[in-house]
């Protein structure tokens, strides 16, 4: 196996960091569009599941996040100008980097990354061959606050020129222990990387922009209301003690495209993809089904 870890300019001259994971006779090559508060770093157990099967895996960190260029306020907090910046970053990565060729191009792609891949297959349907959409962000949980006053404060807030305040209930990172309060109930896998956090501070963002949070609005509405654009065979992955994001924005969007499979996990919080192994497991043989199934 042969791995590759670099920069490359994205939007606006942000530096975008990414890492290639290559096998040897390569059956396909797996893109992965990770989540909010999200980074590289995370995906390493997925990879090697996705590589040990004969798939190579190209990954980036998105602006603000991992290795990449910060934007927020301090380097916890993610703050984005514009949504439509994590979806040009994207398209930059894939035609500069990991370079469509014979072989097939698959996403993977959660929570917030799942709504850039969303709306990546929906402007660009001739890039991938399929496409896993992980608990992605369609219609985001927001908690005591009913959706629509969440939207009102947040375009008030940047009204008034706040924008890169951080969102009511968000904060930098404390470095406190939080499984409850986490997208998994396997206590090893969120140990794993909650040590890793501790020990690299380029891991510790926490938080969003309310900027943020009015661009995200904005997006998931967008791909929900486009999801009939998408060409290619997608499998969108419910989860159904999802405290992120919310089941009726996934729901809308299969509704939307006959193309798309919705496969719900009842028992499993929002990071499927580290959840405990009798729900990563089935979830796995899943997937990995899923894939092959469109290796044809």
């Amino acid at each position: 196996m042969k791995n590759k870890e670099q920069y490359f300019k994205g939007t606006q001259e942000v530096p975008i960091h990414y890492k290639i994971y290559e096998v040897k006779n390569e059956k396909a090559k797996i893109v992965i569009s990770h989540g909010f508060c999200e980074t590289s770093v995370r995906y390493r157990e997925l990879i090697k599941v996705f590589n040990k099967v004969g798939y190579s895996v190209y990954i980036l960190d998105h602006r603000g996040h991992g290795y990449s260029g910060r934007l927020g306020i301090d380097d916890s907090q993610i703050n984005v100008e514009k949504f439509d910046y994590y979806v040009e970053d994207f398209k930059i990565f894939i035609d500069t980097i990991v370079k469509k060729d014979e072989t097939k191009l698959f996403l993977f792609a959660h929570s917030m990354g799942g709504c850039i891949g969303g709306l990546f297959l929906e402007r660009y349907p001739d890039y991938f061959d399929a496409a896993i959409l992980n608990a992605p962000m369609m219609q985001i949980h927001t908690g005591k606050y009913p959706d629509i006053i969440s939207k009102l404060i947040a375009n008030i807030v940047c009204a008034f020129g706040q924008g890169k305040r951080y969102i009511l209930g968000h904060k930098p990172y404390d470095g406190k222990p939080d499984l409850i309060g986490s997208g998994t109930s396997s206590q090893k896998r969120y140990d794993t990387y909650f040590d890793k956090q501790l020990k690299d501070k380029n891991l510790q963002t926490s938080g969003g922009s309310f900027n943020w949070l009015k661009e995200s609005f904005k997006a998931t509405k967008e791909v929900v209301e486009n999801s009939s654009k998408i060409q290619v065979p997608v499998l969108l992955i419910q989860a159904g003690k999802d405290s992120y994001v919310k089941p009726d924005g996934h729901d809308k969007f299969v509704q939307g495209n006959s193309k798309c499979e919705l496969h719900h996990i009842k028992e499993s919080k929002h990071e499927v993809y580290i959840e405990k192994d009798e729900i990563f497991n089935p979830y796995i043989k899943k997937i990995l089904g899923f894939y092959d199934s469109n290796l044809k």
